[in-house]
């Protein structure tokens, strides 16, 4: 039986490598939204060009407008019964605070706290309602939120930082409350990446954080997923357990790299939050938002 995923902000960056992958590699059905019509039927074109038995069914969805995607959620249900996954990946933060990269907050617009915060929480929020009464039916289903280390160190923007610890929290808790059902939430951690809007050297494609999705589906057994339901995954550990990689990564030296190479970052997390911590010392913003950084995320200066 074909298996059916949702992947809100498919146009571009992860969130079309995690359409792709699970359509092209995985045979899922995927409905794939986001603004940018054209660029969610060329996706559409290119998964046909495998030849494989899945399938990208594009919608233009602004997720700033509840009714369409209330409109969206209805005509998507009449469609299909069972929906086994959904990934919140559209997010509009780094378009949002890119031009004002060297700025404090109390400097930048509002507009810029509202981007992360909207098409990014709150979006998440809003789609998760919409589609969890139909997992909790049928008894399955998993919700991903795509996040970032940026939810538990300072990292370019103070609503970058907001947004990314209330994405974290979001799995937590609705994982809390789903739990009697058999639905379960997860956050995943990818590393930086190297896309359509951001330039990272050595970052994560697109192709690879599908990849990582793909195994949560198809090669996760229900102990792991019961185990990290409500908690954070990291696309390298994932990469390292379930043996995916990029395709110019013939001998598996960039995944032990990225491995190791995440450990600070997840011993962070693991110890006490910084912001509860009256040991831990404040970071220096200016290293991660300056103008210099701005240009590692070029596909975002046009704003």
């Amino acid at each position: 039986m074909t298996r059916t995923a949702i992947v809100t902000g498919a146009s571009r960056g992860f969130g079309r490598g995690i359409a792709r992958v699970l359509a092209a590699e995985a045979d899922f059905k995927v409905f794939a939204t986001a603004r940018n019509q054209a660029a969610l039927d060329e996706l559409k074109k290119e998964v046909e060009a495998t030849g494989c038995n899945g399938q990208i069914i594009p919608h233009s969805l602004d997720q700033n407008n509840d009714e369409e995607v209330i409109h969206f959620a209805e005509d998507i249900l009449k469609s299909v019964t069972k929906i086994d996954l959904l990934v919140n990946s559209a997010y509009q933060g780094l378009m949002a605070m890119t031009p004002h990269f060297g700025k404090p907050f109390w400097e930048r617009p509002i507009s810029v706290y509202d981007g992360h915060m909207n098409v990014g929480v709150r979006s998440s929020y809003v789609m998760s309602k919409l589609i969890v009464p139909t997992m909790i039916k049928e008894k399955s289903g998993l919700i991903l939120q795509i996040s970032s280390y940026g939810g538990f160190i300072y990292f370019c923007d103070v609503g970058y930082g907001v947004s990314h610890a209330a994405m974290d929290r979001l799995s937590y808790d609705m994982a809390t409350e789903l739990r009697d059902h058999n639905v379960r939430a997860i956050t995943m951690h990818p590393g930086a990446g190297q896309t359509e809007i951001t330039a990272f050297p050595d970052g994560e494609s697109p192709e690879y954080v599908g990849r990582a999705v793909a195994a949560l589906m198809e090669k996760a057994d229900d102990e792991f997923l019961s185990q990290a339901n409500g908690r954070t995954v990291f696309t390298v550990d994932l990469a390292k357990q379930f043996g995916f990689r990029e395709d110019y990564d013939t001998d598996g030296s960039i995944n032990e790299a990225r491995y190791e190479g995440s450990k600070p970052f997840k011993k962070m997390m693991l110890s006490t939050m910084p912001q509860y911590d009256m040991e831990s010392p404040l970071p220096t913003f200016s290293d991660t938002n300056n103008e210099g950084f701005a240009d590692l995320f070029p596909g975002a200066k046009s704003k």
